[in-house]
C-alpha cells in the first residue's frame, strides 16, 4: 500500500494523541447541579446502576434483573429507547431511529422472536433508481445497474476491500498486520488509490457516507475495515436482500425497547441526567436530578462523546477522556414523507433511491404491510446534515418532498404527512448513528473503549465488536457489561476498590 501525507481535515496522528494524554483529563461540560441538592438525602442502594435507557443499557438492566440483581436504570430523556425512537406518520407507529434488522443479527432477532414482535421483508420488487454524476438508471431491485465496465471493475474492488477486512480481529483491531499503516490514512484516500473508475469511486463514497454517517475523509481506514468486519463483510452492511437492511418491524423497532422498558418499569427513573459518578472501597455513587444512588458496579451506557459530561472520581484515566474527544458522533437528519398509496409501485418501481447528488444519499419505501399509505423513508447524512439541523422541519419538508418529487414524478408533490427526526440537535445523542475514528484514534486508544476503569463498565453500540454501529450492537454491549459485573461479584469478593484502581492499563 502507499502511503501519502493525509488530507489536513483528517489527520490525528499518534503524535497529537499523546500530546492530548498529557494534558490529562479534562473538565466536566455538565456541572453537578444534583450534589447539593441529594447531599441531605438518604441515598438509594442498588446492586448495581445502568446509566441509560438506550437499547445498550436496557439489555444490560435486563441481563441484571434476571440474574437475580437490584438494578436501577437512570435515563435524561422522558422514554427508553435511546436512538432507538418511535414516532408518527399517517396515523401509523414509524421509526425516528433505528429500524433493519439482518438475518445475522442474531440477539436482536431472539428478542423480537421472546416479545412475538413481527418482521416483514424489505420491499424491493420492481426497479430503483440510481444516479451518479447526473446519470440516471433504472435497474431491478437494488442492483446498481452498472454499464459493463463498471460492473466489471466493482467485481474486483469487495474483493480487494474484503482481504483486508478479513485480517482485522474484531475484537482487538488495533492489533491487525499493518495497524498503524491501515490507520494513518482515510477511507478516501485509500479509495482515490484503488478505485479508477468515477462511478465506482462516487458509488463507495456514497456506501461510506451512508454507512457511518460521516464522511470518508473523515475516517480510518482501519476503523472502516473493523467496522465492516464487524457486520461480517462489507456487501453484507450495503446489502437490503441477505443484508443488514433484509427486514423492517411493522409498528417500529421501538416496540423491543418499550417492552423491556415495561419490563423493568419499577427500575427505571426518567429526566434523570447523570451528574457525577464516584468510586470507592464501598462501591460507587451517583447524583442525579432525581437524587442519590449507591451500588456495587455502574455501567455507563451512553453515546461516547456524552460520557464524558459527567464528573468523575477519581478521573478518568486519559486514554479514555481522549478517545471521548476524538470519536465524535455521525451526522444524519431521518425523514419520513406518507403518500396515499405507494404511487411508485404503479409505475413498476420499488421506491428505492441511491444517488452522490446532496442532499440524500438514498431513500427506501417502508409502506405498511397492508399496503397504504405509502410511505419512503430517507437520510440526509454525514456534513450534508449540518445546514439543515436546528432548522425549522417545514424547510426540511420542502426539501424532502421536492426530491422526492424530481425522481419519483409529480406525485411525490403531493404528500398527505411528514415528520423527521434531527439527531444532531438531540442533546441526549448529539448525532447519529455512532460515532467514528479519524486516522491514528484507533491504534492509540482503541483499547479504552471497553476496558473497565475500576466499578465502571462501558456499554453502547460502538463498544461491540459485533455489529457495531447497529442496535444488534447495542444489545450485545449491554450483555457484555452485565457479563463483567458478575463475573467481577465472583473474582473480587474481599478486593479492595483502591487495588482494582491501581495499575490500570490499555495496553
Amino acid at each position: 500500500m502507499t502511503r501519502k501525507k493525509s488530507d489536513r481535515r483528517s489527520q490525528f496522528s499518534r503524535r497529537d494523541v499523546l500530546r492530548l494524554l498529557g494534558v490529562g483529563a479534562a473538565g466536566t461540560l455538565i456541572p453537578d447541579v444534583a450534589q447539593a441538592a441529594s447531599d441531605s438525602v438518604q441515598p438509594h442502594r442498588v446492586d448495581a446502576i445502568v446509566v441509560g435507557a438506550g437499547m445498550a443499557g436496557l439489555a444490560a438492566a435486563r441481563t441484571l434483573r434476571r440474574s437475580g440483581k437490584e438494578v436501577v436504570v437512570l435515563e435524561a430523556r422522558d422514554r427508553v429507547g435511546g436512538r432507538v425512537k418511535a414516532g408518527k406518520l399517517a396515523g401509523h407507529t414509524i421509526d425516528l431511529g433505528g429500524m433493519w434488522v439482518g438475518p445475522t443479527q442474531t440477539r436482536l432477532l431472539d428478542l423480537l422472536r421472546e416479545y412475538h414482535i413481527a418482521t416483514m421483508r424489505q420491499y424491493l420488487a420492481g426497479k430503483g433508481i440510481v444516479e451518479f454524476a447526473g446519470k440516471r438508471v433504472t435497474p431491478e431491485g437494488e442492483d446498481f445497474g452498472f454499464d459493463a465496465q463498471t460492473q466489471a471493475d466493482y467485481g474486483q474492488m469487495p474483493a480487494k476491500l474484503n482481504a483486508l477486512v478479513e485480517r482485522v480481529p474484531p475484537d482487538a483491531p488495533w492489533s491487525a498486520p499493518n495497524a498503524e499503516e491501515l490507520d494513518d490514512i482515510t477511507v478516501e484516500q485509500w479509495l482515490r488509490e484503488n478505485v479508477h473508475n468515477d462511478t465506482l469511486l462516487r458509488m463507495m463514497n456514497s456506501e461510506v457516507r451512508s454507512t457511518l454517517t460521516a464522511e470518508p475523509w473523515q475516517v480510518s481506514l482501519l476503523y472502516f475495515l473493523f467496522y465492516c468486519r464487524s457486520g461480517d463483510s462489507f456487501e453484507e452492511l450495503a446489502k437490503y436482500d441477505n443484508g443488514a437492511q433484509m427486514y423492517i418491524v411493522p409498528g417500529s423497532m421501538h416496540q423491543v425497547s418499550a417492552v423491556i422498558g415495561k419490563e423493568l418499569a419499577d427500575s427505571l427513573v426518567l429526566e434523570a441526567p447523570v451528574t457525577s459518578i464516584s468510586q470507592d472501597s464501598g462501591g460507587v455513587t451517583l447524583a442525579s436530578e432525581k437524587g442519590t444512588w449507591q451500588g456495587a458496579h455502574v455501567i455507563v451506557a451512553l453515546p461516547l462523546p456524552l460520557s464524558s459530561r459527567i464528573r468523575y472520581q477519581p478521573p478518568l484515566p486519559p486514554e479514555r477522556e481522549a478517545l471521548t474527544e476524538q470519536m465524535p458522533m455521525g451526522s444524519v437528519i431521518k425523514y419520513w414523507v406518507a403518500y396515499e398509496k405507494p404511487f411508485w409501485r404503479e409505475h413498476g418501481m420499488n421506491g428505492l433511491l441511491f444517488t452522490d447528488s446532496p442532499p440524500s444519499t438514498f431513500i427506501s419505501e417502508a409502506t405498511p404491510p397492508e399496503g397504504k399509505p405509502g410511505f419512503l423513508v430517507g437520510f440526509i447524512d454525514g456534513r450534508r446534515a449540518l445546514p439543515w439541523s436546528g432548522r425549522p422541519m417545514e424547510e426540511r419538508k420542502k426539501l424532502a418532498v421536492d426530491l422526492i418529487a424530481k425522481y419519483f414524478g409529480p406525485e411525490g408533490a403531493k404528500p398527505i404527512d411528514y415528520i423527521d427526526q434531527d439527531w444532531p440537535a438531540d442533546p441526549w445523542s448529539r448525532g447519529c448513528y455512532g460515532p467514528s475514528m479519524g486516522p491514528g484514534v484507533l491504534t492509540t486508544l482503541g483499547p479504552a473503549l471497553r476496558t473497565p476503569f475500576g466499578r465502571i463498565h462501558w456499554a453502547g453500540t460502538e463498544t461491540s465488536p459485533v455489529w457495531t454501529g447497529y442496535v444488534e450492537g447495542a444489545i450485545r454491549s449491554g450483555e457484555r457489561a452485565a457479563a463483567e459485573i458478575m463475573a467481577a461479584g465472583k473474582q473480587n469478593q474481599g478486593k479492595t476498590i483502591e487495588s482494582s484502581l491501581r495499575g490500570i492499563s490499555y495496553r
